[in-house]
Parts: structure tokens; C-alpha cells; sequence
């Protein structure tokens, strides 16, 4: 029976299976597969199943349904191993008809086949001298089968039609789930002989992971063991291996994969990437003493492994680059959330105006700004940098956005706040600061009071074109850095056609292709030089592309103006 199985969200690990006809997928709860976010269309997607087909299809949901990290719009007809995302709850889609299914979340241990066969895999470690493990070479031969059947051990011709047969069923294809079996049944096609086959595949920690394994006879129970030591031997080598006896292989007389299981024969190969790195490995194996496999054997296991290898290879790369594009695309939405955090719009105070921009280094930032009304009529214009970039930045800043609201609203004096949302941002169990800068605008006695907590002060423009940068002395520590810190406040005058200029440090730290920074001089310039909060923004900005030329940008920016019109 196909299924769907849930990898990600709220029922993670549940099953679903995939009867005739349709069913739907949504937050309603009468839909077949209940899917409890909020984000999720209460009827979002169905999946329809024929006699030939299961497709999927989008009920024309807010937020799409997307397969392999593309969005999908009318029937799309699914294949083992796709991923499908709705939000940020994920399904893997299975036929139900591969039963040597491992996982890619399997490790070193016992791995038992979700189909329920019993059939399973452990990789253990043998006392074989390694040294002692070395490949061999043999000769054509002519054996009979089990039933008497005489066999022509492969020759030239049947190499041939054995790289050609495994050549049409791994083309082509690039889910990695659907190589791995293919590259099995092609296995068991090419070698009559052959009892159980494996594949092991290194994770990119290093370990050993048997990803996919096959019975001939599939309603055999019982739990196999794998050598590591010649899985790693034939890896590290790059060389095939081949026991022609194992029972009575004197290299493997210490092993218990072998000797528990009665194994009369073996070939192990390893597989190769394009560069030539061996990755993991093919086996083979069987347990009958009239069918052993020869030498030659060895030969055409190593053709056939050189073809699994790049098939396996690209369907890897195949999938990292469904999971970048996956993850790009969260980051995207991750982008549209962080931006719906900042404010819509400027304050509407009379007499005043205010000018902002915002932008990341990366798709999503650490960099913060907010407008809050603060009753009264007063304003609270605060702009922060949480140390860092990237998704933890990001996060962070979202908890403080609204722990600073909170503060502020729960205290009517500034500093207090920003004591109380230092207690609280330390309170937190991780390693992370901010630098943060307050300042209340109160437009009925024309005044700005300044708490600082490790921020660049602002810099003020005066009526007559004088540059200050007010609060510098009284600027305590970041946020979060020290429990208990009391921060100080200052309360300046606002004269007709002054302005101040709040911004973060990926304005004076921007860089060109040398490495140098724009610098602070540079900023004040940009500042003297005049204008409406607006004009001295893109002026700002203007400079700083000029100099940075074709040089990415290194941190996030953020500027904030303010400005009290001339009478």
C-alpha cells in the first residue's frame, strides 16, 4: 500500500496510507490527513490515486504545496521517495513496494526493514587482521546452479550485457531511493548466484550506514551481519574484494559476519564519486556451497559499482540540491516574516519626520529597528544589532522586538525599561548580545531622551550645521552581557531643523574589495552636508555604494532619522 510518512511538523513519524481515490490533505478536521498549522489551507492539497497513477494536487491553497522544493500547480503525478512540504510540514511519498528501504535517517546499528519483512542489518566490527584482507583474481569457470543448471561465468559478452542492463535501469534516474534498489535488482539479475546484496553508504560524519538491502528469497527473516572492517578495508583501498570460500578463509577466521551466517562466498566493491573517493560500498554474498562465486566475478562486480557509484553519486548531488533549494526557500519566507516585524510605516507626529532603512547581508539579519507609541503622544525610536548574522541573529531579534515592547509599555520611565528588558534578555539559557539604542521623541516639549546600551550615540545635526553625538558617556553595556546593570538616561532639546541620525555599524564598517572601511569620518560628511531626513538617508547610502564598488556586503544595515521641522 502507498503512504505518505511525515518527516517534519506536529505529527512527525505518523504514517498515511494511500487508499483508491482521493484524499485530502488540510487543517480541517474531516480532511484524511489533518495537517494542525495555521499557515495550512483548511483544505489545501489532495492526492488522487488510479489504477496507473498517484498525483498531486494543489487546492489552490494561501501558501502553495510544494514537491522536491518546487511549487506545484495542477496534477503532478508523484514518484517513490518525493518530498512534499505544505508550510513547514513535510512528507516523504513510498509506493510501499521496496522493502530494503534503511532510511536516510538510519545509523550504525540495528536497521529493520519498515516494509515488516524482519529482514535487517548491524554492521559489526571484526578482529581481522587487515593486513590480511587483500583482493584476488581467478579465472573463467563453468559451475552448475542449485538445480543443475550449468552457468557460464561472465565472459566478455555477458559483461557487456550486464553493464548495459544496469546502465537502462540506473539512467535517467534521480532520486536516490529509487537507485538504490534499481542497483540491487541489477545485482541479483547479473548474479544468479547471489543470496543477499547491500549497500553501505559513509555520512558525511564519517560513519558507516547500510542504506539499502535486498533477500532474493524476501520472505526470509532474520538480522545480518555486515564486516566494517572490510566495508572500510575495500573503501580505503579503492580496490574489490572477493572470498572465494569464506567458510574457510583464513582471513576471515576471526570474522562473526561470516561465521554466524554460514556465508560460503563474497565480493565486495567499493563506490567511487567522480573524484575518485570512494563513499561506501556494494556486497554481495551467498550461502550456497555449490554456487559459490569465482574470481572473474570480481571483475564485472567492479564494472557494475563504477556504474552504481555515479548514479548514486549524482543522485546525492541531486538531493543536496533539493534540500538547498528547500532551505533557500524558508530562508525566503523567513525574509518576508523578519520584515513584517519592522515597521510599516513611519510615525505621524506633527512637525517631525523620519526617514529608515533596512537591509541584510544574508537573506535574513540581526539588525533592528522599531517605532513605538509610547502614549502621551511620546515615540520610542529604538534601533539595535544583535552580535552575528544569519538565522540565530534573526531569532534573537525577533524575541527582543518583543521584549522591548513589552518593557516599554509595562515601565513609563526609559532606563528603567531598558533595566528591566537587560534582566529579562539575560534571563534567557543562551550565549548572545545586543547592542541597543533607545530614544523617546516627546513632541509636546520638543525633547529626545537618549538611554544607550553599547550602541553608537547618535549623531545630531544642529540649526547652525554643527555635528554632536550626545549619551556617549552615559552609554552602558549591551544588552544581555551583564545582570543587574543600571543604564543611565539623557534629556536634550529639539530645535527647529535638527536632526538625528541613528544607524547601525554595517554603515561605518562597510567595506571595499581592500578590506577598508567607509569610516565614521565618511558618515559625518555625508551628515554635514545638509538636508531633510530623506535626502541625507540616500546620501549616506549613495556614498557607500560608491565606495564599496562590487564589494559584497559584509553586515547588515540599518538607519533610523529623525527630524524636527523648521518653524
Amino acid at each position: 500500500m502507498a503512504f505518505l510518512s511525515t518527516i517534519s511538523g506536529p505529527s512527525k513519524g505518523a504514517r498515511h496510507e494511500i487508499p483508491p481515490g482521493e484524499i485530502i490533505i488540510g487543517r480541517h478536521p474531516e480532511c484524511k490527513v489533518v495537517v494542525e498549522v495555521g499557515a495550512v489551507s483548511r483544505h489545501h492539497a489532495k492526492i488522487v490515486r488510479s489504477d496507473d497513477s498517484i498525483q498531486l494536487e494543489d487546492l489552490k491553497s494561501r501558501n502553495g504545496t510544494f514537491v522536491n522544493g518546487q511549487l506545484i500547480s495542477g496534477l503532478h503525478t508523484l514518484r517513490e521517495g518525493d518530498q512534499i512540504r505544505i508550510c513547514e510540514v513535510e512528507f516523504s511519498f513510498h509506493t510501499g513496494e521496496q522493502p530494503g528501504f534503511m532510511g536516510p535517517e538510519s545509523t550504525a546499528g540495528l536497521l529493520k526493514d519498515p516494509a515488516g519483512s524482519g529482514f535487517g542489518v548491524v554492521l559489526v566490527d571484526d578482529d581481522a587482521d587487515d593486513s590480511e584482507l587483500d583482493s584476488s583474481s581467478g579465472h573463467v569457470e563453468v559451475q552448475k546452479d542449485s538445480s543443475g543448471v550449468v552457468r557460464l561465468d561472465a565472459g566478455t559478452d555477458a559483461k557487456l550485457r550486464a553493464l548495459l542492463d544496469i546502465s537502462r535501469s540506473l539512467g535517467g534516474q534521480l532520486v536516490l531511493d529509487e537507485v538504490l534498489p534499481a542497483t540491487l535488482e541489477s545485482l541479483f539479475r547479473i548474479f544468479p548466484q547471489a543470496d543477499r546484496g547491500f549497500i553501505v553508504l559513509e555520512t558525511p560524519e564519517g560513519k558507516l550506514v547500510p542504506r539499502w538491502a535486498q533477500n532474493r528469497n524476501k520472505g526470509e527473516e532474520g538480522t545480518v551481519r555486515i564486516s566494517r572492517t572490510i566495508i572500510r578495508q575495500v573503501m580505503n583501498e579503492g580496490t574489490p574484494m572477493i572470498s572465494l570460500d569464506a567458510a574457510s578463509d583464513e582471513r576471515f577466521e576471526m570474522s562473526e559476519s561470516i561465521a554466524d551466517f554460514r556465508i560460503r562466498s563474497m565480493i565486495c566493491a567499493p563506490l567511487i564519486d567522480s573524484d575518485g573517493k570512494a563513499f561506501g560500498a556494494l556486497q554481495i554474498d551467498t550461502m550456497d556451497q555449490k554456487n559459490r562465486f569465482n574470481a572473474i566475478d570480481i571483475d564485472l562486480l567492479s564494472s557494475v559499482a563504477t556504474q552504481a557509484g555515479v548514479a548514486i553519486h549524482n543522485a546525492k548531488l541531486h538531493e543536496n540540491a533539493l534540500q538547498q533549494q528547500s532551505v533557500e526557500q524558508d530562508l525566503r519566507l523567513a525574509n518576508d516574516v523578519q520584515h513584517a516585524f519592522l515597521p510599516m510605516s513611519p510615525p505621524d507626529v506633527e512637525g517631525y519626520e523620519f526617514h529608515s532603512f533596512y537591509r541584510a547581508a544574508h537573506h535574513i539579519g540581526g539588525d533592528y529597528f522599531d517605532y513605538v507609541d509610547l502614549g502621551e503622544g511620546r515615540v520610542g525610536i529604538i534601533v539595535a544589532d544583535v552580535v552575528g548574522h544569519g538565522v540565530a541573529a534573526a531569532m534573537y531579534m525577533a524575541k527582543l522586538s518583543a521584549e522591548t515592547r513589552f518593557c516599554l509599555a509595562s515601565e513609563p520611565d526609559p532606563a528603567t525599561a531598558i533595566d528591566k528588558l537587560n534582566e529579562r534578555m539575560c534571563a534567557l539559557p543562551v550565549e548572545q548580545f545586543v547592542t541597543f539604542l533607545l530614544v523617546v521623541l516627546d513632541p509636546k516639549s520638543h525633547t529626545m531622551t537618549i538611554v544607550n546600551a553599547g550602541h553608537m550615540p547618535p549623531i545630531v545635526l544642529s540649526p547652525n550645521g554643527e555635528l554632536s553625538e550626545p549619551g556617549e558617556e552615559e552609554s552602558g553595556v549591551p544588552i544581555a552581557v551583564m545582570d543587574g546593570f543600571e543604564y543611565e538616561r539623557i534629556t536634550l532639546p529639539i530645535q527647529p531643523g535638527e536632526l538625528a541620525v541613528m544607524y547601525t555599524d554595517g554603515i561605518n564598517e562597510a567595506m571595499d574589495i581592500n578590506d577598508d572601511e567607509f569610516g565614521m569620518e565618511r558618515v559625518r560628511a555625508a551628515v554635514l552636508a545638509g538636508g531633510k531626513p530623506e535626502q541625507i538617508g540616500e546620501r549616506i547610502l549613495s556614498e557607500i555604494s560608491k565606495f564599496a564598488g562590487n564589494a559584497p556586503q559584509f553586515d547588515d544595515m540599518c538607519i533610523v532619522i529623525l527630524g524636527r521641522n523648521k518653524a
